[in-house]
């Protein structure tokens, strides 16, 4: 019994260290699976921190960071990114373990791992003696021309590859300050689908978080939209500084809508009993069709004066 424990508690540590490892190859050396695996990458770290515990959690995300330091070369940019989605995992196994609302397992998370990033960036210009606004726009211009390089194996026309080329400079301007909320985006799109990852993998292990159930039933504070609709009048101030405040903000947001769209949608396909094959096909048109993109957060947005799944009534009705 005692050399089965050990056993499998070695397997479990060797899969927590392999599984990151292999996630990482797949992002570095086939870039067209980078958006999904860049997904994926802290939910091994995220499981086995739930299963191990929090100090075997933290020694298999450190020896992760240690070797994927080794394979790079030394510390960049990308090893601050990728660290960040290691801590990610882990600390959302820290706040998982808590008494707190999916809100706040999620809000903490991401704020918690945007300190750490920001510390250690802050850190990382000191010690190259580089200014952070060379260091981001360095960044985006390599990121920029690899993926000009990408665009014709993705099947990309030769003509809006050109058009996009002369743009480079506008595109880069743009993205150096959007930098901070596209960095909050995608941890916020990270943890999101990492929580809902983790509670599929629980429900399946006969593990059931009542505070993680029902997702399809929540919504984003009501007096949240007015704060969005502020930050849309600050974008129209013919100030500068505050344009780029005020559209880094409200990118920041921008996911908030996503996830109540995607819970109306997931609501209607409960209620309706829509097949799985079903779903599935349409959850794929809303990721690679920017404009249902679109639709999705727009749904999300004005729900908040429709109540398209009639929540408020759901409520009352209980309370009554």
């Amino acid at each position: 019994m005692r050399k089965t424990t050990q056993y499998n508690f070695l397997k479990d540590t060797a899969m927590g260290i392999a599984i990151p490892i292999l996630i990482f190859l797949g992002i570095l050396y086939i870039p067209l699976s980078g958006v999904i695996l860049i997904v994926l990458f802290p939910m091994p770290i995220l499981f086995y921190r739930l299963k191990l515990g929090r100090k075997m959690g933290a020694f298999i995300m450190i020896l992760v960071l240690s070797i994927i330091i080794a394979i790079i070369g030394g510390i960049s940019l990308d090893i601050l990114f990728y660290s960040c989605l290691l801590l990610t995992g882990f600390l959302l196994g820290e706040y998982i373990e808590k008494p707190l609302s999916i809100e706040k397992t999620g809000i903490y998370t991401c704020l918690s791992t945007i300190s750490v990033y920001t510390g250690f960036f802050f850190f990382y210009a000191f010690i190259s003696d580089q200014e952070i606004i060379s260091i981001i726009s360095k960044y985006v211009a390599a990121n920029l021309e690899m993926s000009l390089k990408l665009y014709p194996l993705i099947g990309v026309a030769q003509k809006d590859i050109e058009i996009i080329s002369k743009s480079i400079e506008a595109i880069q301007y743009v993205l150096v300050r959007i930098m901070p909320s596209l960095v909050a985006i995608i941890l916020i799109l990270v943890t999101w689908i990492n929580i809902l990852f983790i509670k599929t993998i629980m429900v399946k292990k006969g593990i059931f978080i009542q505070r993680f159930e029902k997702l399809n039933k929540w919504k984003a504070p009501e007096q949240l939209v007015w704060i969005v609709i502020i930050l849309c009048l600050i974008v129209f101030i013919p100030v500068k500084n505050l344009k780029i405040i005020g559209l880094n903000f409200i990118i920041v947001l921008i996911p908030v809508y996503f996830f109540q769209g995607i819970a109306i949608v997931s609501f209607f396909f409960e209620k309706k009993r829509f097949p799985v094959i079903l779903r599935f096909f349409i959850y794929t048109l809303i990721a690679i069709q920017q404009i249902f993109l679109f639709f999705i957060v727009g749904l999300g947005f004005f729900d908040t004066w429709f109540d398209f799944r009639k929540l408020k009534i759901l409520n009352d009705t209980k309370q009554n």
